[in-house]
């Protein structure tokens, strides 16, 4: 906890306080709040199991540490505050532990589900009006599609989220035109004998500033993204070269063999294993935001765990993945 602390601390003071304006005293700096919401993103190895469990357990024990931490709702209200600084965290740990051996990133979608079924049935109306149903992961839900890419040293470089039923590759659109400083909804160009225009859809996406800066790095995906057309689409409009499995029977593509699906399906397997810490380790479906705004602060947070904890372990010469008893 201390070294989080000590991390943050050290990086806010050099990088973000010189930028912002001078604020009256806080009894919570700003280091404190990010620290605290980092770390109440953990829901195994520590003894809290939500963000008001955390602040209780602060509250009760760490008075010595924290000893001006605020109620909950006073210090949601300033993690939230502080959302656009834990994204500019999020880009810092990213550069951070990037390596020069590095030469891709692997993207996928992973539910976010807002209510329950059984709320959709129960109840008219919820916090989060955007949400939609679809589907994904082990069936139908309400809420929104998580797409984010990971690195090949296993680090989330950035991250969109969808209503449910829009479609992955519009996602990924939305994802590689922010990247690029233009964040648009345009389809592939129709082509004879193509389909039919693929039309925008009329639902949630964003934040665009958490993507993340543009790489020169090819994108393994999975058949969610397939089709040759949104290939072109999104190599002539942002340099970007994805790399799927192609559609059964595709006339403009040859059939892959079973060692090139292969071949990516190992390659993929760090975006899974990433989904599975966020939806494990730091409790990704179980957020309990009451705004967009706050759900994306969450977001943001659980990022920003999962990746610090990453830099972590190599520092400390432990497992990479070994996450889940980091701060225990």
């Amino acid at each position: 906890m201390t070294e989080v602390y000590v991390f943050i601390d050290d990086w806010y003071k050099a990088e973000i306080a010189p930028q912002r304006e001078r604020e009256p005293e806080q009894q919570l700096s700003e280091s404190e709040v990010l620290t605290l919401s980092v770390l109440g993103q953990w829901r195994v190895g520590v003894p809290w199991r939500s963000e008001r469990g955390l602040v209780r357990y602060v509250q009760s024990h760490l008075r010595g540490l924290f000893p001006h931490m605020l109620g909950r709702s006073r210090f949601n209200e300033r993690a939230r505050r502080l959302y656009g600084v834990m994204v500019q965290l999020q880009e810092h740990l990213v550069a951070l532990g990037t390596t020069a051996t590095a030469v891709f990133e692997r993207v996928d979608c992973v539910p976010v589900p807002a209510y329950s079924n059984g709320q959709a049935l129960r109840e008219k109306a919820h916090w989060l009006t955007t949400a939609t149903r679809g589907k994904g992961g082990y069936g139908w839900f309400h809420g929104y599609h998580l797409l984010a890419s990971v690195s090949q040293d296993g680090l989330i470089t950035g991250w969109l989220l969808g209503a449910a039923h829009i479609n992955d590759r519009w996602l990924l659109e939305a994802f590689l035109s922010a990247r690029r400083g233009r964040p648009q909804l345009v389809g592939p160009a129709i082509t004879p004998g193509c389909g039919s225009v693929a039309t925008p859809p009329v639902a949630h996406i964003g934040p665009w500033e958490a993507v993340g800066p543009a790489r020169e790095w090819p994108f393994l995906a999975d058949k969610g993204f397939n089709g040759r057309r949104w290939q072109w689409h999104w190599w002539d409009s942002y340099l970007a070269w994805v790399i799927t499995v192609p559609p059964q029977r595709a006339q403009d593509q040859p059939a892959w063999s079973r060692a090139e699906k292969k071949w990516l399906a190992s390659k993929r397997q760090g975006v899974e294993t990433a989904f599975a810490t966020l939806q494990r380790v730091f409790g990704l479906a179980d957020h309990l935001a009451h705004s967009m705004f706050g759900l994306y602060a969450r977001l943001a947070a659980k990022v920003v765990a999962y990746n610090f904890a990453i830099l972590l372990n190599r520092r400390l010469g432990r497992p990479q993945g070994s996450i889940e008893t980091l701060i225990a």
